[in-house]
């Protein structure tokens, strides 16, 4: 154990409402370096994938069930606000992660068989129908 104190942005008085603050890059300190550096991080890994894609065509059909997934995430986050609530998750027994792995793994195989049958997600149709109307107006 160390005696040294923690030293915290909020700890010496810089926090990201203040202009010192703005140019704080410690972790969760949402100031401006770190929402930026953040963003980066996840261009850069977006990027990765999509030139993995790419260069390993095999890579594709490995990743079929996290495609299908991302093709309908509407539908996915809903789903999961429903089964949260349907489960009453903060009265569960059982642990959070088993909770978690469940939402994953039920989320997965139903948009892997849904994408099987269908283009899109149901949400993802129903919001193309609603916004299609937009369309026809000029």
């Amino acid at each position: 154990m160390s005696s040294m104190p923690s030293v915290s942005p909020d700890s010496i008085g810089i926090s990201g409402d203040t202009p010192a603050g703005m140019l704080a890059s410690a972790p969760h300190s949402e100031a401006t370096l770190s929402i930026v550096a953040a963003t980066g991080v996840a261009i850069l890994v977006i990027t990765a994938c999509l030139a993995a894609m790419d260069a390993f065509p095999r890579l594709r059909r490995l990743a079929g069930p996290v495609i299908a997934v991302g093709s309908m995430s509407l539908t996915a986050y809903v789903y999961h606000i429903v089964a949260i609530w349907l489960l009453n998750t903060e009265e569960a027994t059982v642990p959070p992660l088993y909770i978690l792995l469940g939402f994953i793994a039920s989320v997965t195989v139903l948009a892997t068989i849904w994408s099987r049958f269908f283009q899109r997600g149901p949400l993802e149709w129903l919001m193309g129908r609603a916004t299609g109307i937009a369309r026809r107006i000029q």
